[in-house]
């Protein structure tokens, strides 16, 4: 009489259900589980970071804008790496002379960086320059012919090439200081 006994069918039907329970849920974690784990996983993950950009994964070219004055110019860097990199919200920008030597002047940073850019091989950003012009030969008159960036610690910087600058080409470019806003990706 035990074996209709409610408790004992509820008894032996656990009993048999467990082993099935459990072939049950391993063959579901092997075969299904895995994959979501992994997918689970891989959305969780972060993509690797681009590494920085050294100021020899860049060319530089300054195009000028006129002004008398108070000259403007525009910084352009653009990636010429086969991978992308990160360039901070800044490049260091100085007046060259034609041996390469840096003509001091003082320099400021106007405006406000934005976070570092991530630049894909081909892409460029862009900084824009002014800068108080002088007569040459005169006290705190800083002349060169060219505009050297640098994006890195390492680097002791790279000539940019430039364009719309007629006064690069004749007596120099004539500074007496120098203000650098933030680098901007360009579309």
């Amino acid at each position: 009489m035990t074996r209709n006994n409610p408790r004992s069918i509820a008894l032996r039907t656990f009993m048999a259900l467990t082993p099935a329970l459990l072939v049950t849920g391993v063959a579901v974690a092997l075969v299904g589980g895995g994959r979501a784990t992994e997918a689970s996983a891989g959305a969780m993950l972060p993509a690797a970071p681009s590494p920085a950009c050294l100021t020899d994964d860049l060319s530089g070219t300054v195009t000028g804008h006129g002004g008398d004055r108070v000259r403007e110019a525009v910084l352009s860097l653009t990636n010429t790496a086969d991978h992308a990199c990160r360039i901070p919200g800044w490049a260091d920008v100085a007046l060259v002379t034609p041996p390469g030597e840096v003509v001091r002047v003082p320099t400021t940073e106007i405006g406000t960086a934005g976070p570092a850019i991530v630049l894909e091989p081909g892409a460029t950003a862009s900084s824009s320059l002014q800068w108080d012009t002088c007569a040459a030969g005169r006290k705190g008159c800083g002349t060169g012919v060219a505009f050297q960036f640098i994006v890195d610690a390492d680097s002791t910087g790279t000539a940019a090439d430039v364009a719309e600058l007629p006064e690069a080409d004749g007596p120099g470019i004539t500074m007496k200081a120098l203000r650098i806003g933030p680098l901007q990706a360009q579309a």
